[in-house]
C-alpha cells in the first residue's frame, strides 16, 4: 500500500472518528459518571463491535448489507430502540453510576459497560455501509487484499479509539468542576436527552 495513500486514509478517519456520535457520547458519559476505569470498558465494547463492522465489510458482506433494504431498516429501528432504552434510563437516573467493591459485582458491571457499548456501535447501519463505501477506496486490486484490509482495519480501530479515549479524558480532567450531586443529575439528562435524540434521528436516516 502506497505510503501517501496510507496517509489519506488517516486523515479521513480522524475526521470519521472525531465527528460526535452514539460511541462519543458513551465514552463522555462513562467517563463523566465513572471515571476512566469505566470509559475504557465501555471503549472495548464500541471497539470490539467496529472490529466485527471492520470484518463483515473485509469479506464482502457489507456491501450485501448495504444494498438489503430489508436488513437495513431492521438493524436501524434495533439500534434506534437500544439508544432510546439508553437515553431514558439515563434521563431518569438521578445519581452517578457506582461500582460496588465485591468481585462478582465488578464482573457483572465490567460485561454490562461492554455489552452496553458493544450493542450501541453494532446497531449503526450507517457504520457499516459507510466503511463498505469507505474502504474499498484505498484497496489496491493488484495487492495482497487481506494485507491491505489488515492494514486499514488496525488503523480505524486504533484512530478510533484514540479518539474516545481522548474524549473520555478531557470529560475526566472536567469531572471535579462537575461532581456535585446537582450537576451530575442535570448532566444523567443532559446525556439522557442525546442518546434519545440520536435515536431518534438514527430512526429517521435513509441509507
Amino acid at each position: 500500500m502506497d505510503f501517501n495513500v496510507w496517509l489519506a486514509f488517516v486523515a479521513a478517519c480522524v475526521i470519521f472518528s472525531i465527528a460526535p456520535g452514539a460511541g462519543t457520547i458513551t465514552s463522555i458519559s462513562n467517563s463523566l459518571n465513572g471515571g476512566l476505569k469505566m470509559a475504557n470498558k465501555g471503549l472495548l465494547g464500541l471497539q470490539m463491535a467496529l472490529l466485527v463492522h471492520l470484518l463483515i465489510v473485509s469479506v464482502g458482506l457489507g456491501a450485501l448489507l448495504a444494498s438489503s433494504a430489508f436488513a437495513f431498516v431492521v438493524i436501524k429501528y434495533l439500534g434506534a430502540a437500544y439508544l432510546l432504552y439508553l437515553g431514558v434510563t439515563k434521563f431518569l437516573s438521578n445519581s452517578n453510576l457506582h461500582l460496588e467493591n465485591s468481585s462478582s459485582t465488578a464482573v457483572v458491571a465490567t460485561s454490562k459497560l461492554i455489552r452496553q457499548g458493544f450493542v450501541v456501535n453494532m446497531m449503526n447501519p450507517k457504520s457499516i455501509i459507510f466503511l463498505a463505501a469507505f474502504l474499498p477506496q484505498f484497496i489496491n486490486s493488484e495487492q495482497a487484499m487481506a494485507l491491505q484490509y489488515f492494514i486499514l482495519g488496525a488503523t480505524v480501530l486504533s484512530i478510533d479509539t484514540l479518539v474516545m479515549l481522548s474524549y473520555a479524558v478531557m470529560a475526566n480532567i472536567a469531572k471535579p468542576y462537575l461532581s456535585s450531586p446537582q450537576v451530575m443529575v442535570m448532566l444523567n439528562r443532559v446525556f439522557g436527552s442525546l442518546f434519545i435524540t440520536m435515536g431518534v434521528t438514527l430512526a429517521r436516516v435513509e441509507r
